[in-house]
């Protein structure tokens, strides 16, 4: 049975937490691709609501990490042990290294963003002790159904929600509004280019762009459940909350349409790289 695990917008999960499975939170100042971030304290009180549900909980630690925040790094997953959350995400090898010369005792999921794409991959970090891989969501549905069959470890797939397209270090939307001495008052923005409106988060760590379309991967969805594929991951970031729990019991329920998707927003939705193969792609050729 495929679980249906969430990024909310915010820490109000009670509209959700009835039609999803899993939870994953970004850790503030040591993740990347969150609105909302948490802290410990409270992460122990979502652990409480989540768990009493009979639901999980996963933190991201996503980012690449410098050597001066190493330590904090370990402290921060030696506590997520000790509350016992179902697991870390991590980008940054050093998350792995942690957890074996440290003996931390938590589920690590390997999900290095455009990076996660082919089983060989998955298989090698699988071995070194990643016990899940996050999958990109820039392959194909036969490509994510190949990985499937190739690799036993648990996989999260993306199904709904705005993509992550670009990213730098540098305060791209911070330095323009100190340039022209423009008041900051929000946490996101949106940059519009060719008719087309892109989501956009400066924070401490750089600039995060992500696709103007909303992945609509409902009917997929329902064919990656009869596959076993483990999660579906739906993300609710820049979406109405209201609008967005709608659409996260249509897919909990299996109980809608890809253009009942398209209603509850108001716009029409895409289906972005399921069926979009890459131009350059390594072949396998035989002498």
């Amino acid at each position: 049975m495929t679980k249906i695990m969430v990024i909310p917008n915010s820490t109000h999960i009670e509209d959700f937490i009835h039609n999803a499975d899993a939870f994953l939170f970004g850790y503030a100042g040591m993740s990347m691709n969150f609105i909302h971030t948490v802290d410990i304290e409270e992460i122990k009180k979502l652990n409480t609501i989540i768990k009493s549900k009979g639901k999980q909980l996963f933190i991201a630690l996503n980012k690449n990490f410098h050597n001066p925040e190493l330590s904090k790094v370990k402290e921060i997953m030696q506590i997520l042990a000790e509350i016992k959350i179902d697991g870390i995400l991590y980008y940054d090898v050093a998350v792995l290294q942690m957890k074996r010369k440290y003996q931390i005792n938590i589920p690590l999921i390997w999900g290095a963003e455009h990076f996660t794409t082919n089983y060989a991959t998955i298989n090698y970090w699988h071995s070194f002790g990643a016990n899940m891989a996050y999958i990109s969501g820039e392959i194909t549905k036969k490509e994510i159904l190949e990985i499937k069959k190739n690799t036993t470890i648990p996989m999260i797939v993306p199904v709904f929600g705005h993509l992550p397209m670009f990213v730098s270090e540098r305060h791209e939307v911070k330095n323009y509004l100190t340039h022209f001495a423009i008041q900051d008052t929000s946490h996101f923005y949106y940059m519009e280019k060719e008719g087309k409106k892109y989501p956009v988060i400066d924070n401490a760590d750089g600039t995060f762009v992500y696709s103007h379309f909303i992945l609509n991967g409902y009917q997929e969805y329902l064919e990656f459940s009869k596959e076993n594929i483990d999660y579906a991951l739906c993300n609710g970031q820049w979406i109405d909350e209201d609008v967005f729990a709608s659409i996260l019991k249509m897919f909990y329920q299996k109980n809608g349409s890809d253009q009942e998707v398209d209603d509850l927003l108001g716009a029409p939705t895409d289906k972005g790289f399921l069926y979009k193969e890459t131009v350059y792609q390594v072949k396998n050729y035989e002498n």
